[in-house]
């Protein structure tokens, strides 16, 4: 199948909004727990009515999957949590990077939950993304902030893994917008009574940006990027959303003035390497987030 412009355009769309997430995380003086809550819950109801409005959404079928639904829920606020925690603690620059080691992560844990063993190319590939972490961060030193943040970063990275395996069941019998639309809102209300108790305290610019996040850059982000898959080949999906971190790096440095040194851009370039390698080829695990 050779992949469609307009897919393409969208594919490309999709990638673009899912990197320049992180900044809002960043610009943002609400607590990673009210952004992550804020935005489960609104990009949640939007496409619970989108679907609704295509007549679209199937308690039946959620209900029978209700377990494995409120799972991913679960995985889906700790990554987002995890994620906009590192972001606010350092930079976007590293909480994306350290992020995209979750390849890795799939690769090993295909390996030790579903018995798919690694190809030469994904061994090589876990090999460029360890790299890629050790460049990345600057100070191992533990209890420094950087690496707090950095060990948040992966651990977004690993519970994103959790919830892929996760999603390759349940997508493989619900429609994948309607798994979006019930895991955010379930993400959404584990978190409300962690972060209700700050929405107080949040100012009406920053609900204005949140709102941003949870309807563009989430609810219309999946959308686009849902509607690109039957356009686009697999080869080409996974090369391109590899290219989620650049965006948000280079729009992190356009607009806030975050510019990662050599050395950190040398470990992203490994990291991003290493994310490509393992979703090339057959058994790509492909989603994005």
């Amino acid at each position: 199948m050779n992949s469609s412009p307009r897919a393409l355009a969208t594919l490309h769309l999709a990638v673009l909004l899912f990197g320049v997430s992180g900044l809002i995380g960043r610009v943002v003086a609400a607590p990673a727990l009210v952004v992550s809550c804020v935005r489960s819950l609104v990009a949640s109801l939007v496409l619970v009515a989108f679907l609704a409005w295509h007549r679209q959404v199937s308690g039946v079928k959620l209900r029978a999957r209700g377990t494995a639904l409120l799972l991913s829920g679960a995985l889906l606020a700790a990554h987002w949590w995890a994620f906009f925690e590192a972001i606010q603690r350092s930079t976007v620059a590293l909480g994306l990077l350290t992020f995209a080691s979750y390849p890795l992560f799939v690769a090993v844990l295909g390996v030790s939950v579903l018995r798919e063993w690694l190809r030469p190319a994904e061994a090589a590939a876990c090999g460029l993304v360890v790299s890629g972490l050790a460049l990345v961060v600057p100070d191992w030193h533990w209890g420094s902030q950087v690496a707090v943040a950095a060990g948040l970063g992966v651990g977004s990275g690993f519970s994103f893994a959790l919830l892929t395996l996760v999603n390759r069941r349940l997508t493989a019998v619900l429609d994948p917008l309607l798994v979006v639309a019930a895991q955010t809102g379930v993400a959404g209300l584990l978190l409300l009574p962690l972060a209700g108790g700050h929405f107080v305290r949040v100012s009406g610019s920053d609900w204005l940006w949140l709102g941003l996040l949870g309807v563009l850059f989430t609810a219309v982000a999946h959308g686009c990027f849902t509607a690109s898959l039957t356009g686009v080949r697999l080869s080409t999906v996974g090369v391109m959303t590899a290219l989620e971190p650049v965006y948000g790096v280079v729009f992190a440095a356009l607009f806030l003035g975050e510019r990662p040194g050599f050395i950190m851009c040398l470990g992203g370039g490994l990291i991003i390497a290493g994310a490509v390698l393992v979703r090339l080829g057959p058994g790509g695990r492909l989603r994005s987030g």
